[in-house]
């Protein structure tokens, strides 16, 4: 590898992590649809098992509204902004699952910029409407708290989130999910040691909480933890085979202990699964384990995706004629 390539892919990688950093801190929020009121409809989408559904699509309709739509991020977390009062349909649709809607009313004469919730659990075929799993056993009053807290915290306000919170876990010390989703809102203010102290908790609570055990790999990972991240991420990945975002975290934790061989594996697995061909961070470190490798073809080949993903990258003019330099030598 020149040493033109080598400055070239160091410039890449610091836009690429700055561009993971914003990833996890919402996919949802960079696809906001525009309008001209002030009201926003937030939420979350869940899978049936309790853990988020990331990189969902949903829309919301109304008679004076032609239709807009926000993708979840990694937290199953989405935002519709931009909206006038009125009455609006949102809905959710994924291959494999019952098609999912819920109407919200937006009275007129309400506090300009207020944000009206709404909460999807996806359902397989036939199967009958339900409450999340996590909360199932949990006392009214305490749900009455996370659910403000989750308002607080989809609604892009972690540090009013926190308290509530709180409150939740204080009227039921074993409600994990509190436990957990206040480890994301320390996460979203990056105190990652407050973070971690609550996803280990929720963890201690249900051992088979998946969700809280990616949170502590991803907390670790940005830390520069890596061997730790690595190690949790392969929990993760044991105990859910599908979880697109573990396998490529785990994939880029192996790469920076210099595991390349094993990181290759995990990302050639994260971008092969369902959605993560769209996981632009993992084609841009298959394209340098490629350039390290000689293998020029597949390099530029992964790279290309990255920028087919990432179009106004900051790096994008110097990852092209890095590009161009591969082609020449194949």
């Amino acid at each position: 590898m020149s040493k033109r390539l080598q400055l070239v892919f160091i410039s890449a990688c610091l836009g690429a992590l700055f561009s993971t950093m914003t990833l996890a801190q919402g996919i949802g929020d960079r696809n906001r649809p525009a309008g001209r009121g002030t009201y926003r409809i937030t939420g979350k989408v869940y899978l049936p098992d309790g853990t988020p559904a990331k990189d969902v699509n949903v829309t919301a309709t109304g008679a004076e509204f032609n239709g807009g739509s926000a993708r979840t991020d990694l937290d199953g977390a989405f935002t519709l902004s931009g909206l006038s009062s009125g009455n609006y349909t949102v809905s959710v649709r994924v291959p494999g699952y019952q098609n999912e809607t819920e109407l919200v009313t937006i009275a007129e004469g309400v506090i300009s910029g207020q944000s009206f919730t709404v909460v999807f659990y996806l359902r397989t075929p036939g199967q009958a409407k339900a409450v999340n799993p996590l909360l199932k056993d949990i006392p009214k009053e305490p749900v009455a708290k996370f659910t403000k807290a989750m308002e607080k915290l989809n609604s892009g306000n972690p540090k009013e989130a926190i308290p509530l919170f709180d409150q939740a876990i204080a009227l039921h010390p074993q409600f994990a999910a509190a436990y957990h989703e206040r480890g994301s809102a320390y996460l979203k203010l990056e105190e990652y040691d407050k973070a971690l102290e609550s996803c280990v908790k929720a963890i201690e609570l249900k051992p088979d909480y998946v969700e809280a055990k990616y949170s502590v790999g991803y907390t670790q990972y940005l830390k520069k933890n890596y061997e730790v991240a690595a190690a949790v991420f392969d929990d993760v990945v044991k105990q859910k085979p599908d979880m697109v975002d573990a396998e490529m975290y785990r994939g880029l934790s192996l790469y920076y202990l210099k595991n390349v061989d094993a990181a290759e594996v995990s990302l050639k697995k994260a971008v092969g699964m369902a959605g993560g061909d769209k996981r632009a961070i993992a084609h841009l470190y298959l394209g340098q384990i490629y350039i390290t490798k000689k293998k020029n073809t597949e390099a530029a080949a992964e790279l290309e995706k990255y920028l087919e993903l990432v179009p106004k990258a900051p790096n994008a003019e110097k990852l092209k004629s890095t590009i161009a330099d591969l082609k020449k030598k194949t």
